[in-house]
């Protein structure tokens, strides 16, 4: 049966070649987190081939799909180099035109943006297996599950859309995509859903620990520290109450205690979502873009080599809306939150 919420798109041998040419324009386009960088993306985006333009602009006028997976880029798996078991990469250069690629189709959903608080400030992030951290709730995880989640739910500012470009998955490491049926809630467990009765918590990727001493900013993780001392009331979901957006990360997040009503509808609509899950095992030159609003993510476990042929993919955060974020940025050319 054909899912109309995950689409999949195979480029063409000649929309291949029409990508690889744009990129070549943009050889000389430093990937730093400015807006200078989205001004020359953003205008070599519409030189994209018109069936990638149409659908990425479908997804953003339209609310569906909630994920669509691009297939057949070109990735030179020798000029990317091996796998590193460390952030940052130590030559981003040799993953220049991924970081580019990813960059060129998040502009037609949206703006880029990175954390400062977050791999080093640096605007696309490397997920891949680090040594010490197989079993952490994060991107850098192997041997145990990636729990579904939506992408940094604990932040006000959280991205639109999540993009993750595969350089290597040899391991066939499969990521997971889900959405519930809001159809199947009984309408006092939505009406609940729907009230800040929960408590989120910062993820441990955005502590000082994962990030290079000199890329910490003292004021930007002492407010992550105090979000994780004095933890948010959210609602699950939000928006419109008969078509509601989800806000979810089981890892991170726990009704408020005492509350049983919002224990009894968190775990049901964590068994929605655990019905519908999706499992998707990208290849090399594999683009997988998720309506962070109305779809979870995750990742199922597997036996990191460090060998240099581990999983590898490039990631984002899109934003509908730059300006939202000016009060949190250092100036309205900076793509940091």
């Amino acid at each position: 049966m054909t899912d109309l919420h995950l689409r999949t798109v195979a480029l063409t041998d000649e929309e291949n070649a029409e990508v690889s040419d744009l990129l070549r324009t943009l050889a000389n386009v430093p990937v730093d987190p400015t807006a200078e960088l989205l001004h020359r993306t953003r205008l070599a985006a519409q030189e994209l081939p018109l069936r990638i333009r149409t659908e990425l602009t479908g997804m953003r006028l339209y609310d569906t799909p909630r994920a669509l997976v691009v297939t057949g880029f070109d990735i030179d798996d020798h000029r990317i180099g091996p796998t590193p078991a460390t952030r940052p990469t130590p030559d981003p250069e040799r993953t220049k035109d991924q970081e580019l690629l990813l960059l060129l189709h998040a502009a037609l959903l949206g703006e880029a943006f990175g954390w400062a608080t977050q791999q080093n400030g640096r605007l696309v992030h490397d997920v891949l297996p680090i040594p010490g951290e197989e079993t952490e709730q994060m991107g850098s995880s192997s041997k145990t599950e990636l729990l579904w989640h939506t992408e940094d739910a604990f932040h006000p500012l959280r991205c639109d859309y999540v993009g993750l470009l595969c350089l290597r998955n040899h391991q066939r490491a499969a990521t997971t995509l889900g959405w519930p049926d809001l159809s199947r809630l009984a309408p006092e467990d939505r009406a609940t859903l729907l009230e800040p009765r929960y408590l989120i918590r910062p993820d441990t990727s955005h502590t000082p620990e994962q990030n290079a001493a000199g890329h910490q900013s003292a004021e930007r993780f002492a407010a992550i520290a105090e979000m994780d001392d004095d933890p948010k009331r959210i609602a699950v979901l939000f928006g419109a109450p008969d078509d509601p957006y989800l806000r979810i990360d089981p890892a991170y997040m726990s009704p408020v205690p005492g509350d049983a009503a919002a224990q009894r509808a968190y775990d049901t609509i964590a068994a929605l979502i655990e019905d519908g899950l999706q499992q998707v095992a990208l290849d090399a030159g594999s683009l997988l873009l998720v309506d962070n609003y109305r779809a979870v993510h995750g990742r199922k476990p597997f036996a990191a080599a460090y060998d240099g042929r581990d999983r590898w993919l490039k990631r984002v955060n899109i934003t509908r809306d730059l300006r939202r974020s000016r009060s949190a940025r250092q100036s309205a050319v900076s793509l940091l939150v």
